[in-house]
């Protein structure tokens, strides 16, 4: 991999250096920011826990680009190869499912009160009925 300074600033307010380089990465795709920050590490001869890289953009269709970096002379950069190793796949989790026998019913006192009231004034008219009805059959019976 190859790295070439395009500028360099120093920043003294945020003690660090920022720099913008041209890469050119032989064949394959675009290098992770693990492999930079260890390759720019090694390059710019400082420790990997200060190499920060901003962003990395690519030429289209080509196996160079541009990479912005940050090289700070106090903070500590996470590793970015640790990071990706502490990263695990989420479990998915599945719905819980109720059998009959879990599923309770809790009875409610207010919606029981007018049902069980219908219903007397149902078994009430009931009788009534079949009193009006029996005479009908009565008389059907007579006219035959």
């Amino acid at each position: 991999m190859d790295v070439q300074v395009i500028s360099e600033k120093e920043n003294p307010l945020l003690k660090r250096r920022e720099i913008l380089a041209s890469i050119d990465y032989q064949g394959g795709s675009t290098p992770s920011k693990a492999d930079l920050q260890k390759n720019l590490a090694d390059h710019f001869k400082v420790n990997m826990d200060n190499v920060e890289i901003s962003k990395i953009m690519s030429e289209v269709g080509m196996s160079k680009g541009k990479i912005w970096i940050k090289i700070w002379q106090e903070k500590k950069v996470p590793i970015y190869a640790e990071i990706k190793k502490e990263k695990k796949p989420k479990e998915k989790k599945k719905p819980k499912e109720q059998k009959p026998e879990e599923k309770k019913e809790e009875p409610k006192p207010e919606a029981e009160q007018p049902k069980t009231e219908a219903k007397s004034e149902e078994t009430k008219e009931e009788p009534k009925k079949e009193e009006s009805e029996a005479p009908k059959e009565e008389t059907k019976a007579e006219e035959k």
